[in-house]
């Protein structure tokens, strides 16, 4: 994004001259998710794939059961009445939230811990998302096993959430791409001087008669401002900010102040060990700091949506700083990081959540899948069934991937006889992770419907049929199907009447009109 423009074309400037943290774009981006709600991933398209996939729930899940155990040894009893709380920042579509709750009551019935011990809190600005989690049939789940409840909470407000208001054993506290989003400082260090950058914000466009400014319209300038040793009331942000300034000889750094109050916050909340497990873009290492010459830059990705790069690092030392510790990954990436940031009383140590922790880095990551996936785009078409069922495993049976494959895997079933059953077991894992977000995605049950039927499963092929009509409602094409199951089945009135109504839903379509014609003269 262009540091400066013609002045010819600047119609309004915006501010002037103001800490990056307190610039109007973040109001501009707070309005925007409050108005859009649930739209901004359903129809906005806001990114959200890579950290709404069984895989790195999965991780997560390992993750959390084993500072659960830490906990325990800690003495930090779990139980009904003192669980667990776990609280998700920005939970977004809530897909996350419904396969991290599956896989981690699941370990901990392994573990022969009952969930009851656990507490799970969506939040988020939207209180048009917080009623559609009400009622979403997938999430009920949960809430009526006491698992899971839902609140309205803004990152960077004041804390009001009764979740918290327990402040007695341990808390969690999950962010996925929300720290990109959140309110930050920008720092400007040059041979051992640290500089403010401060922003102006001008349009080039007319004042907005209604609604908001239109961010694609707007310019950003930044001024560098000489900054007090006492920038901030936290004397830990200011040291953090020192280490910067000795170690760094020319960057420019990006300060997660939001992120900071929040955190500290949160850890008043409770008398037990916390966690904070994060997945963002961002910079772990300081050493890939001093790769950072230019102003801060915004990635748009809708209509006044926008994310920034994540100072992962300055989230590290806060922690240490207070007692913590920090699991980090070993790559320089700034893609996808996976983080997590513990602290808890005194000497307490967390040995099986830094195990877990780095078993899950040295294996494939999330970023890792989402980079193989996207190369695989191009070469769908060439895979053999026993590629597909590699892929599935990799991705720990997501449904969005096995939708991708559908069409080259439905072709290639009958040719196929070795891989039958582990194609049913395929589908049973694909359907157990289903969790709709885009409306394309309902296609699903009937996608595994298709493979059950193709596999000879025609009990579990009608179900799915049955499923998908409840879904996207009724069509020729389901009917048929349905058809065709209750005809191997036996059940040949059942057939005649689906094949019916395929015929009174698409007069045109042939295959049901010669199924009817036959199954009549039966």
């Amino acid at each position: 994004m262009p540091d400066k423009i013609e002045a010819a074309a600047i119609h309004r400037v915006l501010e002037r001259d103001v800490p990056l943290s307190r610039s109007v774009i973040w109001r501009l981006q707070r309005e925007f998710y409050m108005q859009r709600g649930l739209k901004a991933w359903t129809e906005d398209m806001v990114p959200q794939y890579i950290t709404n996939n069984p895989f790195i729930t999965e991780i997560y899940a390992r993750i959390v059961a084993d500072f659960f155990s830490d906990c325990a040894g800690h003495g930090d009893a779990t139980s009904r009445e003192n669980p667990l709380r776990i609280l998700e920042l920005g939970a977004g579509p809530g897909r996350f939230s419904y396969l991290f709750l599956r896989h981690l009551t699941a370990l901990l019935r392994e573990r022969n811990i009952s969930p009851q011990a656990v507490r799970y809190c969506m939040t988020d600005c939207a209180e048009s998302a917080i009623q559609a989690w009400r009622e979403n049939r997938y999430l009920a789940e949960f809430v009526a096993t006491g698992n899971l409840e839902f609140a309205r909470f803004q990152v960077g407000d004041p804390i009001q959430l009764p979740f918290l208001d327990r402040k007695s054993g341990p808390l969690v506290v999950i962010a996925n791409y929300v720290l990109d989003s959140l309110p930050q400082d920008a720092f400007v260090i040059h041979q051992e001087r640290l500089r403010e950058a401060l922003i102006t914000t001008e349009s080039d466009a007319a004042q907005p008669a209604h609604g908001p400014e239109d961010f694609s319209r707007l310019r950003f300038s930044y001024q560098n401002a000489d900054v007090s040793p006492d920038r901030y009331s936290d004397s830990a942000w200011n040291g953090i900010l020192e280490i910067y300034r000795n170690r760094l000889t020319s960057a420019t750094v990006l300060f997660p102040s939001s992120a900071l109050e929040t955190l500290r916050e949160l850890r008043e909340r409770t008398d037990g060990s916390m966690m904070f497990l994060v997945a963002d873009k961002g910079y772990t290492h300081e050493d890939a700091l001093a790769l950072c010459q230019r102003p801060p830059t915004i990635e748009l990705h809708g209509p006044n949506c926008f994310s920034q790069m994540v100072n992962l690092d300055a989230i590290a030392k806060y922690f240490q700083a207070q007692g913590g510790a920090a699991m980090l990954p070993d790559k320089h990436s700034t893609g996808l990081n996976v983080c997590a940031f513990v602290q808890g009383r005194g000497s307490d140590r967390f040995p099986k959540t830094s195990v877990s922790y780095r078993e899950a880095q040295e294996r494939i990551g999330p970023d890792d899948v989402f980079t193989l996936l996207a190369w695989l785009n191009a070469h769908m078409d060439e895979m053999s069934v026993p590629q597909v069922l590699s892929m599935l495993r990799l991705t720990r049976w997501d449904p969005i991937a096995f939708s991708r494959v559908f069409p080259v895997l439905a072709r290639q079933i009958k040719s196929a006889p070795a891989e039958h059953h582990d194609l049913r077991t395929a589908v049973m894992k694909v359907w157990a992770n289903f969790y709709p977000v885009h409306p394309s995605e309902n296609a699903v049950a009937f996608q595994c419907g298709v493979v059950l039927t193709e596999l000879g499963r025609f009990e579990e092929a009608l179900a799915m049929f049955q499923t998908s009509e409840r879904i996207l409602g009724r069509s020729a094409a389901t009917s048929f199907n349905m058809g065709l199951c209750s005809q191997s089945l036996g059940r040949l009135p059942e057939a005649l009447a689906f094949m019916t109504e395929a015929c009174e839903l698409d007069p045109a379509f042939e295959p049901a009109r010669a199924a009817r014609l036959k199954l009549a003269g039966a």
